[in-house]
């Protein structure tokens, strides 16, 4: 069996490819504040589901009470991390904070009702596992809560048509050098 000798030919380093570097360079930079904010998520997921457990399987309380206290402390953490650490680019300057915290506890209020709908029906009608349970809710009402929660702590964007100008322009720019 002969041997190739020309291993560095046929060899692709991707970390050392400039064009992949930039694009994901750009592709971080880009999609920062999701990043960032699945990984608060995370955390404040976390602190709802242990929050939910030790109230409703350790101090037997009903799924909508127990539902509800873990709701309001995840959300005051989950509004901190939101503001200090996940949106800190173009942020919203012509709001308060009091202001920020009504309109994000509005759009949260609004996901506790399919929240709770799901805690309801997977513990008390289809019986399943509230562990399971509340890993499978948080999942789902996240995905919502990342949508409005862009909204409240983001300035408000310019429209599609207002980047594709900017962009076409730019791209015209590049072009004429």
């Amino acid at each position: 069996m002969a041997k190739n000798t020309n291993t560095n030919s046929s060899k692709f380093n991707s970390t050392s490819d400039p064009t992949i570097h930039r694009l994901g360079q750009n592709l971080v930079k880009r999609h920062r504040n999701l990043f960032v904010y699945m990984i608060f998520g995370f955390i404040a997921a976390l602190i709802n589901t242990v929050v939910f457990m030790v109230i409703h399987k350790y101090m037997h309380s009903p799924v909508l009470i127990s539902n509800t206290i873990a709701f309001v402390i995840s959300n005051l953490a989950s509004f901190v991390f939101n503001q200090k650490a996940v949106f800190t680019n173009n942020v919203d300057e012509k709001h308060s904070t009091w202001q920020k915290l009504i309109v994000f506890f509005t759009y949260r209020i609004i996901s506790l009702i399919p929240d709770s709908l799901i805690m309801l029906v997977g513990l008390s009608w289809l019986k399943l596992n509230a562990l399971f349970v509340k890993i499978l809710d948080q999942v789902l009402v996240g995905i919502f809560n990342y949508l409005t929660t862009r909204s409240v702590f983001q300035a408000k964007e310019t429209t599609m048509i207002e980047r594709a100008k900017k962009m076409l322009k730019e791209h015209q720019e590049k072009h004429q050098k």
